[in-house]
C-alpha cells in the first residue's frame, strides 16, 4: 500500500507543478465515492449478500472505489495506469495477490493499422454496460447481472472500427475476471463485443465469453452471451439488458444460469435525476457463485449533481428469493433483504 501512496504523490506533484492535467499527451483523472449503507436485516459481520461486491459494508462510512488514472495517448501508442483502493477492490478481487488488488488499470496499447488497436493488460471487460465508477452509471449500485459477469479481464485486445457506427472487439485472456491464473489452470479465454449505435441516443451491444475455468486435466467449457440495449431520449432514459450462460457439467449436459435488468430514468430539473430499476438472476446449479441462487431485486434511487464532478446520491433497494438465504442476528434466515445506500462522488 505505500508503494500505492508514494505513486499517487508523485503523479500528484507533477501535473500540480504543470498547473494542468493535460499536457503532451499525458493525462491525470480520478475518481472517489465514499458510501453509507443501512441493510435492515442487520448483518452482525457488517457484510451485505454475497453476490455483491459494490457497497459492501452494513451501518459504516466507507469507500467504495478511489483510483487515480495516468493515461498517455499519440497517433500510434497509447497506455493506461490507474490505482485504486476501497471495498470494490478489497472483496471483487479477493482472490488476487495484494498487488494486483491495488491495480484498477494498466494497459499498453499501439495502432496496428488506420482503425484497428492492440491493446494488452488489465483493462475494462467488454461485458455488459455498467461500469466500477459510479458516476457512470444509472444507479447507485450495480445490477445483479453486472456484480456476477467481469468487471475487468486481463489479456490481449483487438479494437476496430469497422464502420463509423460499429466497433468490434476481439479478447483473448487470463479467463473469468482473473488478473493471475490459479495454479493448474492452463485456458485460454476468448471473447467477442459488438457495439451499434445507429441513432443518436441509441445503443446496441452484444458480447460473449468463451473459456474453460477449471484446472487441467478438467475442462468444461463455459459459453457466456450478453445483450443490452440503451436509449437517451430528450429527458428519458431507457436500458434493458439479458445474459444467459452455459458450462458443462459432469453428472448432466451442461449447467445454465441467466439473468436480466430494466431501468427507467428520468431527469428533473437541471440537478435531479430518478431511476427505477428491476432485475432478476438465477444461478441454481452455483455456476457463477459457490452455492445456488435465485434473486429478483428493485430500486429506486435519487440523484443530485451537487456540481458538475460531484454526485450525491441515495437508493432503496430491495432483494427477494425463494429460498431463505439472507442472513438474520441470531443464526435466523430471511428471504427477505432490504437496504438504504446513499453515496458522495467527485471525479477530476
Amino acid at each position: 500500500m505505500k508503494h500505492f501512496y508514494l505513486l499517487l504523490f508523485l503523479l500528484i506533484s507533477h501535473f500540480s507543478k504543470a498547473q494542468i492535467i493535460q499536457q503532451n499527451g499525458w493525462e491525470l483523472s480520478g475518481h472517489m465515492e465514499a458510501y453509507y449503507s443501512y441493510e435492515f436485516n442487520r448483518p452482525e459481520n457488517h457484510q451485505r449478500p454475497d453476490f455483491l461486491y459494490n457497497y459492501k459494508r452494513h451501518n459504516e462510512f466507507s469507500v467504495n472505489l478511489a483510483f487515480i488514472r495516468a493515461k498517455y495517448e499519440d497517433e500510434n501508442i497509447r497506455g493506461n495506469l490507474a490505482l485504486m483502493t476501497g471495498t470494490y477492490a478489497q472483496f471483487n478481487l479477493a482472490d488476487e495477490p495484494a498487488w494486483a488488488q491495488m491495480v484498477y488499470e494498466a494497459s499498453v496499447g499501439v495502432r496496428l493499422y488506420d482503425k484497428l488497436w492492440l491493446d494488452v493488460g488489465i483493462m475494462p471487460s467488454h461485458i455488459g454496460f455498467e461500469s466500477a465508477e459510479g458516476m457512470e452509471t444509472w444507479h447507485l449500485s450495480r445490477s445483479l447481472l453486472a456484480e456476477n459477469s467481469p468487471y475487468f479481464l486481463t489479456g490481449g485486445r483487438l479494437t476496430y472500427m469497422a464502420l463509423e457506427d460499429l466497433e468490434v472487439t476481439l479478447w483473448a485472456g487470463n479467463g473469468w475476471q482473473n488478473v493471475q491464473r490459479q495454479e493448474g489452470h492452463q485456458s485460454l479465454a476468448l471473447g467477442l463485443g459488438l457495439n451499434y449505435q445507429p441513432l443518436e441516443g441509441l445503443e446496441i451491444n452484444y458480447s460473449n465469453f468463451f473459456g474453460n475455468e477449471y484446472p487441467q486435466t478438467l475442462r468444461l467449457n463455459r459459453f457466456y452471451n450478453n445483450f443490452y440495449t440503451m436509449y437517451s431520449f430528450s429527458k428519458w432514459g431507457v436500458t434493458v439488458g439479458a445474459d444467459y450462460g452455459v458450462e458443462e457439467a459432469i453428472f448432466r449436459p451442461f449447467n445454465e444460469w441467466y439473468a436480466f435488468t430494466a431501468s427507467l430514468r428520468r431527469q428533473l430539473g437541471e440537478k435531479f435525476y430518478l431511476a427505477l430499476r428491476a432485475d432478476h438472476y438465477s444461478d441454481v446449479n452455483g455456476v457463477i457463485l459457490n452455492s445456488g441462487l435465485e434473486v429478483t431485486g428493485y430500486s429506486v434511487n435519487l440523484d443530485y449533481q451537487v456540481h458538475p464532478k460531484a454526485l450525491a446520491r441515495i437508493e432503496l433497494r430491495q432483494f427477494n428469493s425463494p429460498e431463505p438465504i439472507f442472513d438474520l442476528p441470531g443464526g435466523r434466515v430471511s428471504t427477505g433483504n432490504t437496504a438504504i445506500n446513499s453515496s458522495l462522488a467527485i471525479r477530476f
